[in-house]
């Protein structure tokens, strides 16, 4: 073959090798699976009209989990079996997100070499801080619902040992990926801030009021009282009023807890660096970063990369207020417990500092490689063939440092609450939910029956 055929057929090969790469993430973007957008909308049609057995079958359809994100579907199973009030099976599918997430977390301190080479999102989902924090809370209620209080206080106990090791875990992980030797850029470990749930405080509380244990109920009482104290960034609003427990010789207190509205999703920010001599200059697409330069040394100037990283973007509220109206016309706004969505954000910038260094790290050295494959292109092929090369390389630069936007779709964004002492007896109540501009978009009537010795909890959602 004549060098001009040969020099053609290398660019064809070149065009045919970029046409198949664009095929195929159109094809991936089309397909139906828990993270397509296609996917989204018809489960957010679903629980928009709280339709959970609709829900149900689009998670538990076959293939919409690779087996790489199977503690997305024991969570997201998990959590819509609950709201469902299949309380068993949620167990068992949260049991196995948790174990799941244990032994992830023991396989990501050996693997965390190898995670400065692939991107988050060719790795097994490893799940998020505040997942694992509440995939206990909601055990505690379901083994409530079983009738099970010693197994639901177990539950809660969890939730403190977690929080206790949330700093330990991550200075854990920053020394080992500090002595990677494929990192030259350096971590600066972050500090841990969520040391105490006021949710699980206060479930902690109904349940030892539950069994009459007042001195316990009493110290979560004022722990409940010292999370919002002790961790303003946490909970920046004013803590409910609560019934000390105490004061509950005087008759029987019925407990709400409403959870609303869903939790945070992530987007993908687009990064940009920028390099001067031994320097990356970060920056942003349409924001500013905090981002200070990076030392990178034996970096020339003028280079230019780009790859994108998670970010955590709170969804549009549907609920604004929840009322309680008793059958003798008594009406209670619940009060706001805890924000849920922000302790996500709030744990998910513990990871952040990782994130961006192993991104920052990774598309460096792609880039680097990248520039000398064009650097050899342009040297031994045409223009054309060097042109084309560049953009197969810049593109399978960018694409390799996609954002990792997985994530769990049902948890609450926040929880509400609220209590009154009734007598003992059948009771009938409603709740209402009124959107943020006011209106009301659902009700629903609850019958109890209230007594001593039990925990008098009622627990609902709307999202």
């Amino acid at each position: 073959m004549n060098p001009v055929n040969k020099r053609n057929s290398f660019v064809r090969s070149i065009t045919m090798r970029i046409l198949l790469l664009l095929v195929a993430l159109f094809l991936c973007s089309c397909s139906a699976n828990i993270t397509s957008y296609r996917t989204r909308m018809d489960l957010d049609k679903a629980l928009a009209v709280r339709d959970i057995s609709k829900a149900l079958s689009i998670v538990e359809k076959p293939g919409m989990y690779k087996q790489k994100e199977r503690l997305l579907y024991y969570l997201d199973a998990g959590m819509l079996y609950h709201f469902q009030g299949n309380w068993q099976q949620s167990n068992e599918l949260l049991q196995q997100a948790e174990d799941a997430i244990q032994e992830l977390y023991t396989k990501s301190v050996t693997r965390a070499a190898g995670s400065m080479i692939l991107n988050d999102s060719s790795l097994e989902y490893s799940g998020e801080d505040y997942e694992d924090i509440y995939i206990n809370v909601f055990k505690a209620i379901n083994y409530l619902e079983l009738g099970d209080r010693e197994a639901a206080m177990v539950e809660v106990r969890r939730v403190d040992d977690k929080l206790s090791l949330l700093e330990q875990k991550y200075a854990r992980l920053a020394k080992e990926m500090g002595n990677d030797s494929n990192t030259k850029v350096k971590l600066k470990s972050s500090r841990a801030h969520f040391h105490s749930s006021a949710l699980a405080r206060y479930l902690s509380m109904a349940m030892y009021d539950a069994n009459g244990k007042m001195d316990d109920a009493r110290i979560d009482y004022d722990n409940v009282l010292f999370a919002f104290e002790s961790q303003p960034e946490l909970y920046p609003f004013p803590a409910p009023e609560l019934i000390h427990p105490h004061a509950t010789a005087k008759g029987n207190v019925l407990r709400v807890i409403s959870f609303v509205n869903r939790g945070p999703y992530k987007s993908p920010l687009e990064m940009h660096i920028h390099t001067s001599k031994d320097l990356l200059i970060m920056g942003t697409v349409g924001q500013n970063t905090d981002i200070d330069a990076i030392p990178w040394e034996g970096i020339d100037e003028g280079y230019y990369f780009k790859f994108a990283i998670p970010q955590l973007e709170d969804r549009k509220p549907k609920v604004g207020r929840v009322d309680i109206v008793f059958s003798d016309g008594r009406r209670q706004t619940l009060s706001k417990l805890e924000d849920m969505s922000l302790v996500a954000r709030k744990s998910f910038q513990l990871k952040e500092p990782m994130i961006i260094l192993k991104s920052v790290s990774r598309t460096v050295l792609k880039g680097l490689a990248a520039e000398e494959a064009k650097k050899q292109a342009r040297q031994n092929t045409s223009d054309l063939a060097a042109t084309l090369l560049g953009l197969v390389a810049d593109a399978a630069v960018f694409l390799s440092e996609n954002a990792d936007l997985r994530i769990s779709q049902f948890f609450p964004s926040e929880a509400l609450v609220t209590e009154i002492v009734l007598p003992e007896g059948e009771q009938s109540l409603r709740l209402e939910y009124f959107s943020p501009q006011g209106k009301l978009v659902h009700s629903e009537i609850h019958n109890v029956n209230i007594a001593r010795n039990q925990a008098n909890l009622i627990c609902t959602w709307y999202f």
